[in-house]
C-alpha cells in the first residue's frame, strides 16, 4: 500500500475516532465529572483521531513531523483509550482490552521511533519523508 492510501485511511479513521470520541459521553448520557474513566477514553478517542487527520492532511505539522509520526501517535492513544474506559469493571475485560490495546501502542511506538521498520517491512523515511 502505498503512501497516498495510507494517508487516507488514516483521515477515515481520524474522522470516525473523532466522532466517536466527541460524542461519546453525549451518546451515553453520562456526566463526564460523575464518569471520569469515560471522559479520559472519549478524551483519548478525540485525541487519536485529531492525530490522524493531521497525518492525513499536508500542513506545517507534517512539514515539522512526518505523518507517519502522527499516525504513530495516534495508534498510542488509540492503544491507550482501550483499557481506560474499562478500569474498574472487572480484571478480565481490562486484561483482554489492556493486551490488545497494547498492540496499538507497539504499532505506534514503531512509526515514531523506528519510521515504521518493524510493521512495515521498511523505514518510510527512506525517501527523506
Amino acid at each position: 500500500m502505498n503512501e497516498r492510501r495510507h494517508r487516507q485511511l488514516s483521515a477515515v479513521v481520524g474522522v470516525f475516532l473523532l466522532l466517536v470520541g466527541g460524542s461519546g459521553i453525549f451518546l451515553l448520557g453520562a456526566d463526564p465529572l460523575q464518569t471520569p474513566a469515560l471522559l479520559g477514553q472519549t478524551g483519548l478517542l478525540g485525541l487519536a483521531g485529531l492525530f490522524d487527520i493531521v497525518a492525513a492532511t499536508d500542513t506545517r505539522l507534517t512539514d515539522r513531523w512526518a505523518w507517519y509520526r502522527w499516525n504513530g501517535a495516534g495508534n498510542v492513544l488509540l492503544g491507550l483509550s482501550f483499557p481506560v474506559g474499562l478500569a474498574g469493571s472487572g480484571w478480565a475485560f481490562f486484561l483482554l482490552t489492556s493486551v490488545g490495546g497494547l498492540s496499538l501502542v507497539v504499532m505506534g511506538i514503531d512509526m515514531l521511533a523506528f519510521h515504521g521498520r518493524y510493521t512495515r517491512g521498511e523505514r518510510l523515511d527512506r525517501n527523506g519523508s
